[in-house]
């Protein structure tokens, strides 16, 4: 008997936020409040908010950077050994999330030496990560198809000798 395999996976961020307010004369109370939030769905299959599958994995980051090759069968080469869930080459990226799990450092997410420029672009973009912070993007329509050794590296990298990074990405 064949297995069937088929990908469902969800994006999903809010920022709520609510303010309680009281006054002190005549008694009045009440709230204010704030949410924003989206969900990106993601079916199996490679045309719109599609994928095929996932990488995640959790690696030091150092002041020397790590290069995470997006469509390779080993992005993070010798900074961990974590696979793909299939094959990346040729396929789309459709949402990352980086996380920055220290408690005092910062990192900086820049395109590597052959980068994801359809995402990260300008003459040298970075995002700097916070300690404790997030950085999440999703693409519904999918970047520029991910070719090894082509598009596809990320450069992370730590502002002191190693911080610890979470990321996770769906391609289809």
């Amino acid at each position: 008997m064949a297995i069937a395999d088929t990908l469902n996976a969800s994006v999903y961020i809010k920022l709520a936020a609510g303010l309680a307010r009281a006054q002190t004369y005549g008694g009045v109370q009440g709230k204010d409040s704030m949410e924003v939030s989206k969900t990106n769905s993601f079916t199996d299959g490679t045309s719109a908010s599609q994928a095929t599958g996932w990488f995640s994995s959790q690696f030091t980051a150092t002041t020397g950077g790590i290069t995470v090759s997006l469509a390779n069968a080993d992005p993070l080469g010798g900074a961990g050994d974590d696979t793909p869930t299939g094959t990346v080459e040729g396929t789309k990226l459709r949402a990352i999330v980086i996380t920055n799990e220290d408690a005092t450092n910062y990192i900086t997410v820049a395109p590597g030496t052959n980068g994801v420029t359809s995402w990260l672009a300008g003459t040298t973009p970075t995002i700097r990560v916070p300690a404790g912070g997030l950085l999440v993007s999703t693409f519904p329509a999918g970047l520029d198809t991910l070719n090894d050794g082509a598009d596809e590296e990320l450069s992370i990298v730590a502002d002191t000798s190693s911080v610890v990074v979470k990321i996770a990405y769906l391609f289809g």
